[in-house]
């Protein structure tokens, strides 16, 4: 039968009336208390309602209603003469009675109902709607220890069922708040997150994005005591801390290097209880992960909230959310401040190259009788290579060859103060290692010892047919007679820059004889490495120009560039190339 509106109680009430007097009596007080539940939409009205009609009817001097809320749980919404604080507790529940029960009688000496029991309850009614139970009313002894009768159980349980549509419909409004709570809780979040991450975004500087997240922290949560940390390369690093400085502390924050979802200190795992305990003794109730592509490259920690609340399930999804937007925009600035490094780097490599090939000589000069070619193959990485040939008289020409140790504008610094010492010593050249031990003494000035310098340099006079030479530690150049013998051009003494000068270097001198090929090189030709990690070889090089003997200067190095590039195709050229061949007419 379909329940009549609760509009119509007044007038059911009032055809009780017209019934005989003790049908009338016994009716109407459950027409008016029908009458003034379903007339209300406030849960916690409806069942203090309830309770105090059955306790006064009933003669009760305690009592409480309970709410079911999740499986087997249920919260003490109501209570009268159970003392303070028993509302809002929980009470667990594993069986669900659906008739009316004597709980000192069903749960005696059943621990999990202990409740019943320490408050002296002695009727529990269930709260039925479309025949589930929503909740139920306790009620302990009555006054005089007088029982409850057949006709006492009856009405209680038209009271309880008379309430229960209301109940249930005072559930549902309640639902219905705490959904639109929760809805307007989420949109205020969102625009939160919202407006933080324009901020996090308008930053390009990670201080002060960690410094933004920090005043997030305690002005949305409300939390004093923080600290938050990177993880950088397997390790973390506290850069933002309000917990006492502890090294215990960050000693076990190692562990959570990896840490994947939100984590509240007390529920850590038992194998990382060790760990736990420093966070705990600096009192820090919860962790939370910051990731960047399922990755975790942050961690927050955080104390207790200032109202002493417990994290909510709420709170954590909302500082999980603001954790991911700070770590975003943390790597942004990390990006941005590494493209901008990286330009800068490039500007360097730019301004270096510019010096390393403005020290190459644009034209070599015309010597009579030999046929001179050079060539500088650039990698991407900017070198110390440096080649020259300057005339001195009208027979004498100084060749020079050299490379620097390392990379980028400090080699090409180097190479350039080699070359000035150079040039300001051609015209004054009589003792080449006494020049050679000058150079090497101004280079052990200019690098401290920690940069070299591999040279070789020498006189061709072109008059009497010789080279004078001294190879400081360089790739002994090819001298390729005629007739297919080799000399290596060894004789010399110490890499420049190594250390000063304390024996003389030796000078080598040889014969340039008609069809004699000589030829310079760096360790960029030799070193020249293949898709499987072999060298070139000073031996291949060798025999490529024993097989090219008498070709014209530039095509020898055509002929040796060629070979190179396909020994080397693949692989990406880490050095610069460098080449002078003289060909004696």
């Amino acid at each position: 039968m379909k329940r009549p509106r609760v509009s119509q109680g007044v007038s059911v009430a009032k055809a009780a009336q017209s019934l005989p007097p003790k049908l009338s009596e016994d009716l109407l007080p459950l027409f008016e208390f029908s009458n003034v539940v379903n007339a209300a939409h406030d849960l916690k009205f409806i069942l203090g309602t309830v309770l105090l009609t059955v306790m006064g009817k009933m003669l009760v001097a305690r009592g409480a209603v309970l709410l079911k809320r999740e499986r087997d749980t249920f919260e003490v919404v109501a209570a009268r003469g159970l003392g303070s604080g028993i509302e809002g507790s929980s009470v667990t529940l594993q069986t669900l009675p659906k008739i009316i029960r004597d709980p000192a009688k069903e749960t005696k000496g059943r621990s999990r109902n202990k409740w019943f029991l320490s408050h002296d309850i002695r009727l529990l009614v269930p709260i039925l709607s479309n025949s589930s139970v929503v909740g139920y009313l306790a009620l302990g002894g009555r006054v005089g220890r007088k029982p409850f009768s057949a006709p006492d159980r009856k009405l209680i349980t038209s009271l309880v069922n008379l309430s229960a549509a209301a109940v249930e419909k005072a559930v549902m409004v309640e639902r219905l708040k705490e959904a639109h709570r929760s809805l307007d809780r989420k949109l205020q979040e969102l625009k939160t997150l919202f407006e933080l991450s324009k901020e996090f975004n308008l930053v390009l500087n990670a201080d002060k994005v960690i410094r933004l997240l920090t005043f997030s922290l305690l002005g949305q949560i409300g939390v004093n005591r923080y600290a938050v940390c990177l993880v950088d390369g397997g390790t973390i690093k506290i850069v933002a801390s309000r917990l006492s400085d502890d090294p215990a502390l960050l000693r076990a924050l190692q562990d959570f290097c990896d840490l994947k979802n939100p984590m509240l200190i007390r529920e850590i795992d038992k194998k990382l209880a060790r760990s736990a305990a420093p966070l705990k003794e600096a009192g820090v109730q919860l962790m939370i992960p910051m990731h960047v592509q399922n990755r975790t490259k942050g961690v927050i920690l955080l104390g207790e909230k200032l109202g002493g609340s417990e994290y909510s399930k709420e709170d954590l999804e909302f500082l999980y959310s603001l954790a991911n937007l700070a770590i975003i925009s943390i790597e942004n600035a990390r990006l941005f401040q590494e493209t901008l490094e990286k330009q800068r780097l490039e500007d360097e490599l730019k301004i270096a190259r510019e010096i390393q090939q403005g020290l190459l000589p644009q034209t070599l000069p015309a010597i009579g009788g030999y046929d001179l070619a050079a060539a500088n193959v650039s990698s991407k990485q900017v070198g110390g290579d440096y080649y020259d040939v300057i005339r001195r008289s009208d027979t004498e020409y100084v060749i020079a060859i050299g490379d620097v140790s390392g990379k980028g504008t400090p080699a090409a610094l180097l190479m350039a103060s080699i070359q000035a010492a150079l040039r300001a010593l051609v015209p004054l050249l009589h003792d080449l290692p006494e020049a050679t031990g000058r150079m090497n003494d101004l280079a052990c000035e200019n690098t401290g010892g920690d940069t070299f310098i591999t040279f070789f340099w020498g006189i061709i006079d072109t008059a009497r047919h010789q080279l004078r030479y001294v190879n400081a530690g360089h790739n002994p150049p090819f001298l390729i007679r005629k007739d297919g013998s080799v000399i290596r051009l060894q004789k010399g003494g110490l890499i420049l820059g190594m250390m000063k000068t304390k024996r003389p270097y030796e000078e080598g001198e040889v014969e340039l004889k008609a069809g004699d090929l000589l030829f310079l090189f760096t360790d960029g030709v030799s070193e020249a490495m293949n898709a499987r990690g072999e060298d070139f070889t000073e031996e291949r090089l060798e025999s490529i120009l024993k097989s090219v003997g008498g070709s014209p200067a530039r095509e020898i190095l055509q002929h040796v560039r060629m070979h190179v590039q396909e020994f080397s195709k693949g692989t990406q050229q880490s050095d610069d190339i460098t080449m002078l061949v003289v060909n004696v007419g």
